[in-house]
């Protein structure tokens, strides 16, 4: 029977229909007449995409027309028997698909046969695929990725990393890693085996700062199973290497995390001011009890940006036990609770405020010193968030941050200010507000470039070296390229120790740096330096 006889001839309506029909029964004798069809479409996308879905839920489990199909005059019919063959995992179609990867040229159809053979999980494949890691087009390098990564194994993990040292063994500092060998690093990371995880974190802060980029996000992702790595790398590694793995951990976000920072904590007496930021500000990362108990001892921290970092943390994980802890170190009225009353304020910590003033002797206080640093973006912020709560003592407390409160001199000069972390660009914001000048705060350099495209009122750039998304060489690199900017001072925060990253850097076209952690002093100073 013809069930598609005069089909062409249908009006859609009845067209579809009958498809839906042919599915529902699975009427598998229409299989030659569909891929006729398919092979020279009517031309209406959605009756021809109906009769592709009709035909390839038909063909499944149908052996030997699969296989005909993959020889199909068609280059369509063959491309849904390529898809269906690996659906399948059909293994007789393995040496036709093979024989066909050899003698295809068209892109498209060599990405479909490479999925398929992968989907077949043939370990002999790996040597068959991996030429194609060299292949000019990167759509191919990336579907061969992700084959290799289906078959799975030591050999199609090696390929991979083959790629990684290949790409490794070509860059300089002053390289961007290529798309070939990022796509290598996030691939290889999805093996996830205790070799790829020590290799990886051997290189968390490679000297390229793309390629660490690449490495870190791809740590990150790798779930609790590199948290043992990570934690060497916190004994044993050097100070950057220690920072990165901190900030790691909490990008993870995983609480088996939390007793790893805390560890470190306990076992370093004397640890470097900036791996005790980057320790608080990963636990803030983390939404668990120990990870308060870890940022409780961090309230006694007088370094004002390691304290920054403690109450942003504190901040985020804002909750009942958070809220006690901080009323209990406001309570002892010395030199130190006036430190965390003036962090909260120029932190913007609007929820731990808001529960601060609900649960404690508090509440009027910080209010008070909320008046006197006079940062009117945080002002705004604490009475949004007191509406928010409402009720007869925050509409009142409301009321009080909406009088007069201390104001700074503008000078109308205005700083762009990169960082990925919250903390350093709250520490930045309170900075700027004594010193009267305003102050713009993006998360990366992406963001950062994107600004400065559109705007031209910037009198200072203050960027970090390690961001996601574009960092700060690369930044300084593209902002340089801008005709507006070529003389617009930039001031580099870091924390590296080698000199080849400032030399880097400075390259690049950075005028000047401030080494982490300094204090808003150091910061006036600078400021005032490059602004004169």
């Amino acid at each position: 029977m013809d069930v598609l006889n005069g089909f062409a001839q249908k009006d859609m309506i009845e067209q579809i229909s009958i498809l839906d029909e042919i599915k529902e029964r699975r009427q598998v004798e229409a299989v030659p007449q569909l891929m006729a069809l398919y092979a020279t479409p009517l031309g209406d996308l959605a009756v021809d995409e109906m009769v592709y879905h009709a035909l390839f839920e038909l063909l499944a489990g149908r052996e030997e027309e699969i296989l005909a199909g993959l020889a199909h005059e068609s280059q369509r019919v063959r491309l849904l028997c390529i898809r269906q063959a690996g659906a399948t995992a059909l293994a007789t179609a393995l040496p036709i698909l093979r024989a066909r990867l050899l003698v295809e040229e068209d892109v498209e159809m060599v990405g479909e046969v490479i999925r398929a053979l992968g989907k077949l999980k043939d370990p002999a494949l790996v040597a068959v695929l991996s030429p194609f890691l060299e292949h000019d087009d990167y759509s191919v390098v990336a579907w061969t990725m992700q084959a290799l990564v289906t078959i799975g194994g030591a050999a199609a993990r090696d390929a991979l990393r083959g790629v990684v040292e290949a790409g490794n063994a070509q860059l300089t500092p002053n390289d961007i890693c290529d798309l070939r060998t990022a796509l290598a690093i996030e691939n290889l990371a999805r093996f996830a085996d205790d070799e790829t995880i020590d290799y990886l974190v051997t290189h968390i802060h490679h000297p390229t700062p793309s390629f660490r980029r690449v490495v870190i996000l791809a740590l990150a992702n790798m779930g609790p199973a590199v948290l043992p790595a990570l934690e060497a790398c916190l004994e044993e590694g050097d100070k950057d290497e220690k920072i990165m793995a901190a900030n790691v951990v909490g990008m993870m976000g995983h609480r088996e995390g939390a007793d790893l920072l805390i560890d470190v904590l306990d076992d370093d007496g004397d640890m470097d001011p900036n791996l005790k930021f980057a320790v608080y500000e990963a636990l803030g990362r983390i939404n668990s009890l120990k990870s308060v108990i870890g940022l409780t001892d961090g309230l006694a921290e007088t370094d004002e940006m390691v304290l920054m970092a403690v109450v942003t943390a504190m901040d985020h994980l804002c909750n009942p036990g958070v809220v006690k802890v901080v009323n209990e170190a406001l309570d002892a009225g010395d030199a130190q609770s006036r430190r965390i009353a003036r962090t909260i304020a120029t932190a913007h910590a609007a929820k731990l405020f808001v529960a601060l003033h609900g649960a404690g002797p508090h509440g009027d206080s910080l209010i008070d010193v909320i008046l006197t640093v006079g940062d009117q973006e945080a002002l705004a912020l604490f009475r949004l968030e007191l509406e928010k709560r409402g009720g007869e003592a925050a509409m009142a407390a409301c009321k009080r941050l909406s009088g007069e409160a201390a104001a700074s001199a503008v000078s109308g000069r205005k700083i762009l200010a990169a960082d990925d972390s919250k903390a350093i660009l709250f520490f930045y914001k309170g900075v700027a507000n004594e010193l009267g000048v305003e102050m713009v705060t993006v998360p990366d350099g992406k963001d950062a470039l994107e600004y400065l495209k559109v705007n031209s009122d910037i009198d200072l750039l203050i960027t970090d070296m390690n961001m996601p998304n574009m960092d700060g060489v690369e930044l300084t690199k593209e902002v340089r390229k801008l005709s507006q900017w070529v003389g617009l001072p930039i001031v580099m925060a870091t924390t590296e120790s080698e000199k080849s990253q400032v030399d880097l850097a400075r390259a690049a076209g950075v005028n000047d740096f401030i080494s982490k952690p300094f204090s808003g002093e150091q910061l006036k100073a600078k400021i005032d330096q490059m602004l004169s």
